[in-house]
């Protein structure tokens, strides 16, 4: 990597730009610029060995899957850069104003350097405005030779499908708070992000995060620490100094003066802290209403409980394993001191859970001894909860009632499926102080509409802007999401509302239900949580067929209602649910709850003779294809997790069932004569030797089919996988798509090979269209 061309296009002594020099760092900081060049741009830049490997996009990155975001590559640009705010002069290369508009760190997935060099990096941001999985992808040169790329978002949980400007809705810088407007008025600014001092990073490293589980892992393999409640703060020591970051990366050292001071005096030149700052109540049991009441001020009794330790006196301890890392930590930490050591226990997970329970407190954190930090939340670190405590967003207040002052109620949040949630009220908690703090923050944010798109049927109720937070709990959730009895406990100062979601619990979520290869449970509902955007589709408002094994597959069972009642499911928390429950495989009827007599989808499944090799099955499903097109009908097909395919298609709704059975038997009928020795149209075992059975039986009232996206319930943990034509070929082997590997796949997808058939749904059919018409008549 080399900085020659950089400084080939720059006069250092006209631009603030910083000349730079190549480093021998290992990080992973990343840097997204606002450029307001001859064009307005934003340049993205990832750091790998020593530079900031560098992008400009256009349009600027998008949380929409779908928006692929061209990127041309440019030189590469010293680590200084990044920190680089201001305007560069009329006349010299890229003149304009940059702001920084995001920055924080990466994390590669598989190696950086050879991913980079076949042009497919896929990775996760961990910044203020970009988080989540992202792919750079290298397509054709341009014309002039110039290295053209796509920037796109993975669907994850951070994704938002049709609507990702995020460019417009935070068009702040994340260093200053400014708008390109006010950078470009005041006096030009630099600020290296590798200040202060010399020779010492002073970035950011994103937290490693703790998943919710219901209950702790057994055995010797973790160690259990108590859950604290207050602010959870990394703090870097560097040759005196010291630095303060909440786990946004935000800069709290002004805060906690008493934290800044107890750092400094450590007995390190350098060392990058991770744990919570809490305030203690008299009985020694950590307290976050406190903890706001006497935050910020002088003489506050802070303590910080630090639980692990990413670097020392310029060694990255971050690859050594967890016990290592405290045993250093215990070696650094004096037992007197503001700054303190989480201390922990080996095994006895569950014990250990009961007893902090039982003396009051939130919960416990549990964690693998032997395993590195990795930022960003994953299933080494777990955390258990003696009581259901949830973050949510503040949506609006109500009026107080009797001898209350100030407001009666807080209307509350949560994003499920990209959108704010209405999830209850909270009025209890509160203390006429924090009633007092909260009232004009509150009256600040009011606004004349709900932020909700189905708010509460709630009279008399002031509509705030989504920017409060609040911690808050209670004792159980209603079937509709609504939370009962529950309580106040502060306002969050250090999570943004855009990242505030209910927390799904799973329960035994370390259970093997594929032995073969070992996934879990838990690992079936996070797929299912991430495929929500792909799935939800194909199965909402339809009835379902599940098939559950909740001890694992080979001890499986159907089921097709529940109360009397067809299985159906709408959003996120629906398909988690299966999960909980243990369903592996997610059938779906050919036509809508809403019109169960008339289908809307038909499929042929082809279901090859085992003797057939997967290029034969190939080479058949294009010759249903070909039929299908010659009839007028446009095909789409999947894979079924098994080894046969779906080809699929749209109808308009005018068909009943029987209707749609005779159709799809007539074209299965007619496929057999036109090629009678590569297919069979009857179930006989003995006809369909070295054949392909066209089942079109899926096709009449009450069958169903495996759905999109669904595992099935098989060796391998599979999926059912739809694809592009262009994409079945001999090389596209089913078993390739799995629980572990699918979201690799639709991560880097450009288009939904499936896109218009959904579309075809959301037109109404051609029944309805005739029955609106009669009723207008």
């Amino acid at each position: 990597m080399s900085l020659e061309t950089y400084r080939e296009k720059r006069h250092f002594a006209k631009t603030p730009e910083p000349r730079g020099r190549a480093s021998r760092a290992k990080g992973f900081s990343f840097v997204v610029q606002k450029h307001a060049a001859s064009r307005l741009h934003y340049d993205f830049r990832l750091e790998l060995d020593g530079v900031l490997l560098s992008w400009a996009v256009p349009k600027g990155p998008s949380l929409d899957p779908r928006d692929k975001r061209l990127a041309m590559q440019v030189e590469d640009h010293p680590l200084e850069y990044g920190g680089f705010e201001g305007t560069i002069p009329a006349g010299e290369y890229g003149a304009g104003t940059v702001m920084v508009w995001d920055r924080g760190t990466w994390e590669p997935e598989g190696d950086p350097r050879e991913a980079y060099a076949r042009g497919r990096l896929t990775f996760t941001l961990h910044g203020d405005k970009l988080r989540g999985k992202w792919h750079l992808v290298r397509t054709a040169a341009d014309a002039s030779g110039r290295k053209r790329w796509l920037l796109f978002k993975g669907a994850d949980e951070e994704a938002r499908r049709g609507d990702g400007a995020i460019v417009e809705e935070r068009s702040e810088s994340a260093k200053t708070g400014r708008s390109l407007d006010e950078i470009a008025a005041g006096e030009d600014t630099w600020q290296s992000n590798r200040d202060p001092p010399e020779g010492e990073g002073a970035r950011f490293v994103a937290p490693e995060l703790a998943t919710l589980v219901d209950a702790p892992p057994a055995g010797d393999a973790w160690l259990h620490e108590i859950k604290l409640d207050g602010y959870r703060i990394l703090a870097r020591l560097a040759r005196g100094k010291v630095m303060l970051w909440s786990r946004n990366g935000n800069d709290w050292t002004a805060r906690m003066p008493q934290i800044e001071r107890a750092v400094a005096a450590l007995g390190a030149k350098s060392a990058l802290l991770d744990g919570e700052v809490v305030a203690l109540r008299e009985d020694g049991v950590s307290d976050f209403q406190r903890l706001q009441n006497v935050l910020g001020s002088a003489d506050a009794d802070l303590t910080y409980f630090v639980f692990d330790l990413l670097e020392l006196d310029g060694r990255d301890l971050r690859g050594e394993p967890l016990e290592a890392r405290k045993k250093e930590l215990a070696r650094l930490l004096s037992k007197d001191s503001r700054v303190r050591l989480s201390e922990h226990v080996v095994g006895d997970g569950p014990e250990f859970f009961a007893n902090a329970c039982r003396m009051g407190l939130e919960g416990i954190v549990s964690k693998r001894r032997d395993a590195p930090y990795r930022s960003g939340r994953g299933r080494d670190w777990l955390k258990v909860k003696c009581i259901q405590r949830q973050e949510l967003v503040v949506v609006g207040w109500t009026d107080p009632k009797s001898s209350r002052a100030h407001f009666g109620a807080l209307l509350l949040a949560a994003r499920r499926g990209g959108e704010l949630a209405y999830v209850g009220k909270v009025g209890t908690g509160f203390s006429e102080a924090s009633l007092a703090e909260l009232a004009p923050r509150l009256e600040r944010l009011a606004r004349p509409t709900s932020p909700l798109s189905h708010p509460p049927r709630e009279r008399r109720v002031h509509w705030v802007e989504p920017k409060l937070v609040a911690e808050v709990s209670y004792g159980s959730v209603t079937k509709d999401g609504i939370l009962r009895h529950s309580s106040f406990h502060g306002l969050r100062e250090d999570k943004p509302a855009r990242d505030v979601v209910l927390e799904r619990r799973v329960t035994n979520a370390d259970k093997v239900l594929y032995p073969d290869c070992g996934v879990t449970k838990g690992e079936v509902a996070s797929y299912l949580e991430r495929v929500c955007p792909w799935i939800l589709p194909h199965v909402a408002g339809r009835p379902l067929m599940l098939v559950r094994c909740p001890n694992g597959i080979g001890r499986c069972f159907v089921q097709k209602h529940a109360d009397g009642k067809d299985i159906a499911v709408g959003d996120p928390d629906g398909l988690v649910g299966l999960a909980q429950s243990g369903a592996l495989e997610i059938h779906t009827s050919g036509a809508h709850a809403s019109d169960p007599d008339h289908p809307d989808l038909l499929v042929l499944d082809l279901d090859p003779d085992e003797s057939l090799a997967w290029k034969d099955v190939v080479a058949g499903a294009r010759i249903v294809r070909d039929e299908l097109v010659s009839l007028g009908v446009e095909p789409f097909v999947k894979t079924t997790g098994g080894k046969g395919l779906h080809v699929c298609w749209a109808v308009n709704g005018e068909l009943d069932w029987d209707e749609a059975k005779a159709m799809t038997r007539e074209i299965a009928e007619r496929i057999v004569r036109a090629h009678p020795t590569r297919f069979v149209a009857t179930m006989s075992k003995a006809r369909r030797k070295g054949k392909i059975y066209i089942d079109y039986l899926r096709n009449g009232r009450g069958a169903t089919f495996v759905a999109p996206y669904s595992p099935r319930a098989r060796p391998g943990a599979p999926v059912a996988m739809p694809l592009a034509w262009d994409e079945l070929t001999g090389r596209t082997r089913p078993g390739r798509f799995t629980v572990r590997t699918a979201m690799q796949r639709l991560d880097a997808l450009e288009a939904d090979p499936w896109e218009k058939l959904v579309e075809r749904w959301r037109r109404p059919s051609a029944r309805k269209r005739k029955s609106t018409s009669r009723s207008k008549g």
